[in-house]
């Protein structure tokens, strides 16, 4: 049995990284008493968070539309089923 080994969308992980490097600014700009660092820090774990939403809601958007195309082949199955059936 072969290991998979997952992929990781650069995406995603570019707005994890934000996260994680702001909060790291964030800590030291806490620790040396610099606003302007701390500042930083904070801005840039908000810009992780808007990224992993954006990334969210394209991944959503992606079920979604294979949902509906499940469904439209559904339809599509069941109109020739019809047709053929009335011929």
């Amino acid at each position: 049995m072969a290991l998979a080994i997952p992929r990781i969308d650069l995406r995603n992980a570019a707005g994890l990284l934000d996260k994680i490097v702001g909060l790291g600014k964030e800590i030291v700009g806490t620790l040396a008493d610099n606003d302007r660092l701390t500042e930083a820090g904070q801005v840039q774990q908000d810009k992780g968070s808007e990224r992993l939403k954006a990334v969210r809601a394209e991944v959503e958007a992606r079920s979604y539309q294979a949902r509906a195309a499940g469904a439209e082949r559904t339809q599509s199955g069941a109109q020739h089923t019809k047709e053929a059936m009335d011929s």
